[in-house]
């Protein structure tokens, strides 16, 4: 008899974060391996691939990055906040054997870091990223003698949404303020990246391997 995989949600992703949360330690990849992580992704040779299967989504990445992963419930809207802190390995040893006075092998961001968070949200009924934006992240516009109430709706005033391509996604954009959305399937995903001045640069090396990324659900 065939078998037919169910799609997990956000939920059950949700509660796969209160297990682990009750374990000690932290999620670190040093070294993170091609056959454990990713190995259905077809990256840029130097490139390491990260997948994760609970929310449905996986890309390439400098190979010379190593990271440790921290997932985190978001409660407005409900979703899953996966955040990387990304350190670009500091100088290699020269291989054994190689000549004693050879120097180090070094990356050009050798030793910088940052940090990037990836939530994944349900689609629910939104037809487009527009129509999810306006209902789960426009803010209410409220006079100053008004209170928010249950019956508050999202402002009217949409967001400007600049489209991009980003791998698989049915539809994509940026917005405003630099983060990009993607809209899959069942799911809305959204990139932000945090470097600042004289930090490891995430912008230009995810900003060119959107096309690496691969949505599942």
């Amino acid at each position: 008899m065939a078998r037919t995989a169910k799609r997990p949600t956000i939920a059950i992703a949700l509660l796969a974060v209160a297990v682990v949360a009750c374990q000690p330690g932290t999620n670190t990849h040093p070294v993170p391996s091609v056959a454990q992580v990713g190995a259905n992704l077809k990256c840029p040779s130097g490139d390491h691939p990260f997948a994760d299967d609970q929310v449905g989504w996986g890309f390439c990445y400098p190979g010379t990055w190593r990271y440790t992963e921290r997932a985190q419930a978001s409660a407005t809207p409900p979703g899953l906040d996966l955040t990387f802190d990304v350190t670009d390995i500091p100088c290699a040893s020269p291989p054994p054997g190689s000549n004693a006075s050879a120097r180090p092998i070094c990356s050009p961001n050798a030793g910088l870091f940052a940090f990037m968070i990836i939530s994944t949200y349900e689609r629910g009924g939104s037809s487009s990223v527009a129509a999810w934006v306006q209902a789960n992240l426009t803010p209410v516009q409220l006079t100053p003698t008004s209170k928010p109430s249950p019956t508050s709706q999202p402002s009217p005033t949409p967001l400007t949404l600049q489209p991009i391509q980003w791998g698989n996604a049915t539809e994509a954009a940026i917005m405003p303020d630099g983060r990009r959305i993607a809209l899959t399937p069942h799911h809305v995903v959204i990139l932000d990246m945090h470097s600042g001045q004289g930090h490891l640069d995430l912008e230009a090396s995810m900003s060119t391997r959107l096309s690496t990324w691969k949505f599942t659900y």
